[in-house]
């Protein structure tokens, strides 16, 4: 399984374009925000002390939930190459089991998804200090890496899950477009989740991805909000973190941060466990 996985980062590398155009989604996301959508944000909450501070750490945290999401795709593309070239069935022939060849590339899926979004952790940190922003404490980076392994393994769960029904590469290209379009709007990162309609708030509170962004910005954003809501009443802190996402509310219950380090490890399983079954009963 680990020499296959190598197989699949030796392809995955080799062509450059497609390691840019896997993080193009996060290079969009950087890119509406400093151009239209920081001010706008920030404008709305002039009241609050270092708002730029926050809403770039805010941003920041979506940003690095949803890294893995486009580069795990891109990884799984040569799986679905494999398919519609045919090569699985000379993989077949060996004596690798279909649940081996299947884990080799989900590994390389997630060894990629997860350096990447170290990357993108490493200019997220200096993107927050050139706009006049702060360090992460050592424990708040431990904490970042942690959610961020989690939601890497969910990711490439997820979308490993999804490439499986693909056989044609034109199919999955199209899906991935799609994909790489709704997964800003899908963890809240375009638009606040706080001002969408209700059935929308439902769809992306229920999105797995999003509650990877949710503990990465109440991690990131922690310490400046202390700083910030210190001359505030409690009910602008609950209002504020309501309208950007940074707590989830069913009704009158407030999910805490175990909630959603469950959901996503329940939807990892679920997605891996699913994925696993369609890679066995494919036909020799």
């Amino acid at each position: 399984m680990i020499i296959f996985a190598s197989r699949v980062l030796k392809i995955y590398l080799r062509d450059k374009t497609a390691v840019f155009f896997s993080l193009l989604s996060s290079f969009i996301i950087i890119g509406l925000y400093i151009l239209f959508l920081g001010e706008t944000y920030s404008s709305s909450f002039e009241q609050i002390g270092n708002i730029h501070q926050l809403m770039d750490q805010w941003v920041m945290a979506g940003l690095l939930a949803t890294t893995s999401v486009s580069t795990s795709v891109a990884t799984l593309s040569v799986m679905v190459d494999d398919q519609y070239q045919k090569r699985q069935k000379d993989f077949y022939c060996t004596p690798i089991k279909k649940t081996a060849l299947a884990g080799g590339y989900f590994m390389a899926s997630l060894i990629i998804s997860f350096f990447l979004s170290l990357i993108t952790l490493f200019f997220a940190q200096i993107y927050i200090l050139i706009n006049k922003g702060s360090w992460f404490s050592f424990s708040v980076y431990m904490q970042i890496i942690v959610i961020l392994l989690l939601t890497v393994l969910m990711n490439s769960s997820m979308m490993f899950f999804i490439s499986s029904f693909f056989k044609s590469n034109h199919a999955f290209s199209t899906a991935t477009s799609i994909i790489g379009t709704l997964i800003g709007f899908l963890t809240g990162i375009y638009i606040p989740i706080g001002t969408l309609p209700e059935i929308i708030q439902w769809v992306i509170k229920i999105f797995p991805t999003s509650h990877g962004a949710v503990l990465l910005r109440q991690t990131m954003m922690n310490s400046t909000m202390n700083q910030s809501f210190q001359q505030l009443p409690q009910t602008a802190v609950v209002e504020f973190q309501n309208i950007l996402g940074i707590t989830y509310q069913f009704e009158n219950i407030t999910l805490t941060p175990m909630c959603h380090y469950f959901y996503l490890i329940i939807f990892t399983i679920i997605f891996f466990i699913g994925a696993v079954y369609i890679h066995s009963r494919q036909r020799q």
